[in-house]
């Protein structure tokens, strides 16, 4: 695909190219082959209690009154009802939410669930970065860009980001989330109106051919009289961001992006465009690790119906990442993880139908993909208070009082850090994260 329909279609999705600006070796020539990540952000805060961390107390749940299994995961019954989720009932949204129940009978088997993770924060920012980093203080790279920064920082995409937290603290360049109309500038920018393709150009194809050729010599130039090193690395980026082009050129992106019927699920929409995008640039081996979000979780009020439609959204976009994946014969290169701010609760803020559920400190972490031991569920909290239960380090089973460990975002990003094979690495040093090495993850 020609490189100018690549970026209208990232256009369309609110993806913006932006080049690094450090050189790149020689391995940006070689498709980078996987393994691949995606991170799905729920931003705002989910609650464990309506999917893989169920409770009976009414304290904290009045949806559901029993608890159900598929295989050895226990789920809320919450079944789909577009009407108590607030949605149109004559537009076929049902079709494009999923609920508990039918996610894990398609995907459990892959599925490990974290529960009873002690964030020890209740604020938004802290939350989402020591939840993808593994760290709650300023200052660590998220967890995709790490890996990108590791396994593969020459490629032009190496580290996408639709949103959540993607810091890369300069290991890694990124692409990140831009306006449309700055986009359409970049897809198109030898069109006076990006907007009107068939209109005026500022130069024949010709010239404008050789104006790329003649930037190029002159970079070559100034390269070879400049001795600061920073001046060097930054005519290096702009040369190989221009010499990345013909890599773009290589990306395969589907020929029409998710497009869903009415307003309700325009969020939904944006995510899945956002997944197409990301699963297109690993097969093309243009990309490592890639942050996918959908937000609406921060529900302080209308708890029921707003997290019950969020997550019913949530469940089925993680099922069409996993839909995709295979498609595009990926199905054993990429990991998929899952999380959100913190928890809700521990109990709700009111008493009537509208009352919501506040910030919680304790969540949860969901993997699938190579390398995850699936069907499993590791943690949980207790009934009565919602707080977390500890586990023993070897078993991973959970233990009564004080023994064993707290499960904390760092054990988990440990545990991560060592199934993408960079623990120990040069850039993996200078982050080090606390806590002890426990194999969450099989």
């Amino acid at each position: 695909m020609e490189r100018r329909s690549f970026l209208k279609a990232a256009a369309l999705a609110g993806l913006a190219v932006t080049a690094p600006v450090f050189t790149r070796d020689a391995g940006a020539a070689t498709p980078y082959g996987g393994p691949f990540y995606i991170m799905v952000n729920a931003g705002g805060g989910w609650d464990p209690n309506f999917m893989f961390n169920p409770t009976l107390n009414k304290d904290h749940n009045r949806l559901y009154t029993e608890i159900k299994k598929v295989g050895n995961i226990p789920y809320a019954p919450i079944p789909l009802d577009l009407a108590a989720m607030g949605l149109d009932t004559t537009t076929g949204y049902e079709s494009y939410l999923m609920d508990n129940e039918a996610f894990l009978n398609k995907h459990g088997a892959q599925l490990c669930v974290l529960n009873g993770v002690d964030t020890s924060t209740n604020n938004h920012d802290a939350g989402n970065r020591t939840m993808w980093c593994g760290r709650i203080s300023e200052g660590y790279p998220a967890l995709g860009a790490l890996i990108a920064g590791v396994r593969a920082p020459e490629k032009p995409m190496a580290f996408i980001s639709s949103g959540g937290y993607d810091a890369t603290q300069n290991i890694v360049p990124l692409t990140r989330v831009n306006s449309v109309a700055t986009l359409k500038k970049i897809a198109f920018p030898n069109n006076v109106d990006p907007n009107n393709l068939a209109g005026d150009k500022y130069h024949t194809t010709d010239t404008f051919s050789r104006i790329a050729k003649a930037q190029a010599e002159r970079i070559a130039r100034l390269q070879g009289g400049q001795r600061l090193p920073t001046i060097q690395r930054s005519m290096d980026g702009l040369f190989l961001a221009r010499v990345a082009e013909n890599e773009l050129a290589d990306l395969q992106i589907p020929a029409t992006l998710v497009d869903l019927p009415g307003n309700a699920l325009s969020d939904l929409e944006r995510m899945l465009q956002q997944a197409q995008l990301a699963i297109a640039a690993f097969k093309s081996g243009l990309a490592v690790a890639a942050n996918v979000s959908i937000g609406g979780f921060d529900t302080h009020g209308n708890h029921d119906t707003n997290q019950r439609r969020q997550l019913a959204k949530l469940l089925f976009g993680l099922s069409f990442i996993m839909d995709e994946i295979s498609a595009n014969g990926l199905a054993n290169k990429v990991v998929v993880l899952s999380a959100s701010d913190f928890g809700r609760g521990p109990h709700y803020n009111g008493t009537n139908a509208a009352s919501g559920k506040d910030h919680w400190s304790i969540t949860s972490f969901l993997a699938m993909g190579p390398g995850i031991a699936g069907n499993r569920v590791i943690g949980g909290t207790l009934e009565a208070s919602q707080k977390p239960k500890n586990i023993d380090p070897t078993s991973l089973n959970v233990v009564d009082g004080d023994a064993g460990v707290r499960l904390r975002p760092e054990h988990i990003h440990r545990a991560l850090r060592i199934k993408a094979q960079v623990a120990g690495s040069q850039a993996e040093k200078a982050f080090p994260l606390p806590g002890e090495d426990l194999p969450l993850f099989g």
